[in-house]
């Protein structure tokens, strides 16, 4: 081996080493608890991190559901016209029901990218629901927690948009998600005939169709 190609293997190791630390420290703060660094950082982490390296680590559900949640979307079609909503998530949970032995992981995609949008760090929960207590105003929402929310809409109105072809014959130009959550009665009131459930709905902004290909 010559001295030429000893220097290159060399600084290729070295590059390569340094992109990987790079990656490996983007990696290791995005899931750090809140600090200083990651609210200054925080944003600029997730942009590198999503779509390909995002981390999601609720393997376990530490926090059981307690609700109903999915989406529903809809399109505005090239002639002008707003087509209806279409229950995406009832396509996706009719897909799981279908194969009981190989169920489709599709409803796993609206149900991670619906926990992103409605997850924040404990820290922050905290916070907000003791602003909300104090009837004080509550911190908005942090660069990154904005960027991880917009990757998110981003993906569920991807899967709508390959989940709804009919919904515009002349094709379509913008998705609109919606998000909604029913919250159930608490087991506590299982026996009370008057107890109801509620329902939050929540509309993102449009997203371009040319943005989802």
């Amino acid at each position: 081996m010559t001295t030429t190609h000893r220097t290159t293997r060399r600084a290729a190791l070295l590059i390569g080493g340094a992109l990987l630390g790079v990656h490996m420290t983007m990696a290791a703060l995005s899931q750090a608890p809140l600090s200083p660094a990651k609210l200054v950082y925080g944003d600029r982490v997730a942009a590198y991190l999503d779509p390909y390296f995002s981390q999601n680590w609720q393997l376990f559900a530490p926090t059981p559901m307690s609700d109903d949640r999915g989406i529903l979307a809809r399109a505005t079609c090239r002639d002008g016209s707003v087509s209806g909503y279409y229950d995406v998530s009832a396509q996706a949970l009719e897909k799981v029901r279908g194969s009981r032995f190989f169920p489709s992981r599709d409803v796993r995609i609206v149900s991670a990218a619906l926990q992103n949008v409605t997850s924040s760090e404990e820290l922050l929960r905290r916070l907000r629901q003791q602003q909300t207590n104090d009837k004080k105003p509550v911190l908005p929402p942090l660069p990154y927690e904005k960027v991880t929310e917009q990757e998110a809409v981003r993906t569920l109105a991807r899967y709508a948009y390959d989940r709804m072809p009919s919904a515009c014959p002349s094709g379509a130009e913008r998705i609109q998600v919606r998000m909604y959550v029913r919250e159930l009665p608490p087991w506590s009131k299982r026996n009370d005939p008057t107890a109801e459930d509620r329902v939050m709905v929540k509309d993102f902004d449009w997203v371009k169709s040319e943005e989802l290909r």
